[in-house]
């Protein structure tokens, strides 16, 4: 237990690096409209490259060598972008190749050009999404899933998400002070970087003690087994999948989520460039927003303790409660027109009002993901096998979870170049926000049922 908490703090401070970084180097340069560009363009398809390249290796690779074999490629690049190519990257930048395309483009889409001519910012970008729902959603917790049933998943992993997610309280002062200590920026990414390494280092060291804990600990044949047992190949998994409606449940609770995340985020960040619109700056407040969300987790991790032991649904459905229910001041104050609104006798700058009130959305709708939803959504793979276990995981956290950003993105996309500007879409983005909320309610009910009937199952046959 102390090993899989120790590992998820580490598993999060280089979780909360790498969102430091993006954001900073590349928000910064194109602002926060760039964002919907980017995960459509650059995220879905190294999502779909690694899902692919996951599945194929989950066929011939043990679970152990298949948790080294998909971290050691984040291990090489970090060291390899702040030392080599950063330093470089006016060399590296695609300068003729994004000129005839923005030749080609309308005014509307010179994003994508600039993406392509800031090609390595944009590989970084999709690179850190992807330890997020590849170290993270599928090798972290997987690991931890064939480790615990679903009785003793209930009792522990409040205490893993509040242990590990308090990573964040650590992370974040970190980060202020590589800011505050390393007046030029290429020095802070390469003492990042060199932290990135060493962190990922003690998760190899501490998932292979766990493994073999567990190995020693299980009489099952398949911990002595040099395959994962998940030998469907690729499409064979995913037609299997798709059949399952109780992975349909849980993939419409990771699409909903991930849609209204990107809705609110987007506007929230487009807000936040223009108070910190450098990289140094925006680092900054990145990390006392990381010290927040540490905070955050705590709080949500001792009220999942309590909504767990009433049933499952009661926390599965406090995510979207709480999303919506903070999100509605945040859309409010981002649609006034006016840059400056009377409160009382004083006039207040609604700019800077609504990154506080869209600070606490934020805080909240992400402190509520990394615990009352990662830990509900985690509880409802412990009673499934382990080719629903890994591929169906690995489908879920890649496309449904890329799906859904990138979808929320198209639309977000197309009401920016019809309207002109991301504020202008925000009524509509607002409604939107609410229409998935709705639907993540009702699919939560409805995978409760299939959750109960599952355990039962379960239970009776032991």
């Amino acid at each position: 237990m102390i090993s899989y908490a120790v590992m998820m703090i580490f598993c999060v401070i280089n979780f909360d690096i790498l969102r430091n970084l993006k954001e900073s180097m590349l928000v910064t340069r194109l602002g926060a409209e760039a964002i919907p560009f980017i995960k459509v363009w650059a995220i879905v398809p190294a999502a779909l490259i690694f899902l692919v390249t996951y599945s194929l290796l989950a066929n011939y690779l043990s679970k152990r060598f298949l948790f080294i074999m998909v971290l050691l490629p984040f291990l090489v690049w970090m060291p390899l972008f702040s030392v080599v190519i950063y330093p470089n990257l006016d060399f590296f930048v695609a300068d003729h190749f994004s000129t005839m395309l923005r030749s080609k483009l309308s005014d509307d889409l010179h994003i994508i050009s600039a993406l392509v001519y800031y090609w390595p910012l944009t590989v970084f970008y999709a690179l850190a999404e992807l330890w997020g729902a590849a170290v993270m959603g599928i090798l972290f917790w997987t690991s931890v899933n064939d480790s615990y049933s679903t009785e003793a998943a209930t009792g522990f992993y409040p205490f893993l998400v509040m242990a590990g997610n308090a990573g964040s309280i650590l992370s974040g002062p970190m980060m202020m002070y590589c800011v505050a200590v390393h007046p030029q920026w290429g020095d802070c990414l390469i003492t990042l970087s060199i932290l990135f390494v060493i962190f990922g280092s003690i998760i190899l060291i501490l998932h292979e003690y766990c493994f073999r804990k567990t190995e020693q600990q299980s009489d099952k044949l398949s911990f002595e087994n040099k395959k994962t047992t998940t030998c469907k190949p690729f499409f064979e998994s995913v037609r299997y999948l798709s059949r399952s409606p109780y992975l349909g449940g849980v993939a419409l609770m990771m699409l909903s989520y991930c849609i209204a995340i990107n809705i609110v985020e987007v506007a929230w960040k487009n807000q936040v460039v223009q108070l910190y619109s450098t990289p140094h700056s925006y680092s900054t407040f990145m990390g006392k927003l990381t010290f927040f969300y540490g905070l955050g987790c705590i709080v949500c991790g001792v009220l999942l303790t309590f909504l767990l032991k009433r049933n499952w649904r009661t926390a599965a459905l406090a995510t979207p409660v709480i999303m919506a229910i903070t999100a509605i001041p945040f859309f409010l104050m981002s649609m006034d027109e006016d840059q400056k609104g009377l409160l009382g006798h004083y006039t207040v700058d609604l700019l800077v009002l609504s990154v506080i009130v869209g600070m606490v959305n934020n805080v909240f709708s992400k402190s509520a993901k990394y615990t009352l939803f990662d830990v509900t959504k985690e509880i409802a793979f412990v009673p499934l096998n382990d080719e629903q276990k890994y591929k169906g995981k690995a489908a879920i956290e890649l496309m449904v979870s890329r799906l859904g950003k990138s979808g929320s993105s198209f639309v977000q996309q197309f009401l920016i170049v019809s309207l002109g500007t991301l504020t202008l879409a925000l009524p509509w983005l607002a409604g939107m926000f609410f229409i998935v909320v709705i639907i993540w309610l009702y699919a939560i009910v409805k995978l409760n049922k299939r959750y109960c009937h599952l355990v039962s199952e379960k239970q009776g046959q032991n």
